[in-house]
């Protein structure tokens, strides 16, 4: 099965790419998370036209994490 990624999944992907699945993968993992739309015509259309939203809420995810990182950077733990 073919799925368009909507975010990053270690040892599959980056956001935008179609990559081959197996279907059990794409029904109970990632089309449930919401990490992957399956790669129809439309579904592709859709993910072009929403690209850069899906990228800015990635790249603030990424700012608040690395805020929470920063704080936690010169705590020490017994």
């Amino acid at each position: 099965m073919n799925v368009i990624l909507l975010e990053r999944v270690p040892k599959l992907g980056q956001m935008g790419d179609v990559v081959k699945v197996k279907p059990g993968f794409a029904r109970n993992y990632l089309l449930p998370q919401r990490k992957a739309l399956r790669a129809t015509k439309d579904n592709i259309t859709y993910f072009e036209s929403q690209r850069k939203v899906l990228e800015a809420q990635n790249l603030e995810r990424r700012s608040d994490a690395e805020k929470v990182a920063d704080k936690m950077k010169d705590l020490k733990v017994i």
